[in-house]
């Protein structure tokens, strides 16, 4: 049997959407993804009426669920770049890792969004030097924005640009 390594862009602080759909699917493939996030948890210990047997099953139980956290903790540092790494790497629960990440970059992801669609509507013709210019920040900011969000078609910018004046947008 053959196996065939994935490989996934490191998390720099900027590419947040991009890297957790990627390590969500990379997290699934190593079945650990119910600990990341956090629908298996550590498995409860057993009543203190718990036969021998039982408490066996609960030893191999839990002895299993660490192997698995430790996969899914370290997958995720190890998708980052080193100087996100270890700011993140005091967090010894992957479940409060990967929401501690969500809640840190998508809340940062909103503001670039909101930012990029203020500056991709404030671009201005008669501010460029000339046309080519003027199309090329325009496709630089649709890239930005298509970064942080759900890719804009070729309708979504027209509709955006729509929205300019006729002073704005003289060709």
């Amino acid at each position: 049997m053959t196996s065939t390594a994935i490989s996934i862009a490191k998390f720099n602080g900027s590419n947040y959407k991009q890297w957790s759909g990627e390590m969500a699917l990379l997290s699934e493939q190593k079945q650990v993804y119910s600990i990341v996030t956090g629908e298996d948890e550590r498995p409860e210990d057993p009543a203190e009426d718990a036969t021998a047997t039982e408490k066996l099953a609960h030893r191999a139980a839990v002895k299993d669920w660490v192997k698995q956290h430790g996969t899914a903790r370290s997958t995720i540092l190890l998708g980052m770049e080193p100087r996100l790494q270890a700011s993140y790497m005091k967090i010894t629960e992957a479940w409060t890792l990967w929401e501690k990440l969500a809640t840190t970059y998508k809340s940062k992801l909103k503001f670039n969004v909101f930012q990029i669609r203020e500056e991709l509507v404030g671009i201005r013709l008669k501010d460029c030097d000339n046309v080519d210019l003027y199309a090329l920040r325009i496709d630089q900011k649709v890239k930005d924005y298509n970064l942080c969000s759900e890719p804009l078609t070729s309708d979504a910018t027209t509709r955006t640009l729509a929205k300019m004046t006729d002073e704005e947008h003289v060709f």
